[in-house]
């Protein structure tokens, strides 16, 4: 889940140092340029954080934006699909993987039981 919203921790400016294989992908896709060198500072407030997140959110997040002609399961949106599309399973695995384990803002707030 998206929670940005929740965060009042900084994240570090330069996050942990990726495999060569991993950083190489993350370089193709230009990640950094949107969503921040440490993946927790994006360019444009409705675009996610990454660092931190749940690496099976991050990889189902990819996969559907490969996705085509089904609004049911896909995600639309233009550059993220033309970048994702570039992309393997198992590269998709290995990015989520390394993003889930940068330190990032992102929390989880537990929900009162009583709403």
């Amino acid at each position: 889940a998206f929670y940005a919203s929740h965060a009042d921790k900084k994240a570090p400016e330069t996050p942990r140092t990726a495999s060569v294989e991993v950083a190489a992908l993350i370089e193709k896709g230009a990640c950094a340029s949107c969503h921040g060198a440490n993946f927790s500072t994006p360019i444009d407030p409705s675009y996610p954080k990454l660092g931190g997140q749940h690496a099976d959110y991050l990889f189902v997040a990819l996969k559907a934006y490969t996705v085509e002609g089904n609004n049911f399961v896909g995600r639309s949106n233009g550059i993220m699909a033309g970048i994702a599309k570039q992309y393997t399973p198992a590269e998709m695995r290995a990015m989520a993987k390394y993003l889930s384990t940068v330190e990032g803002e992102l929390k989880v707030v537990p929900q009162s039981r009583f709403r």
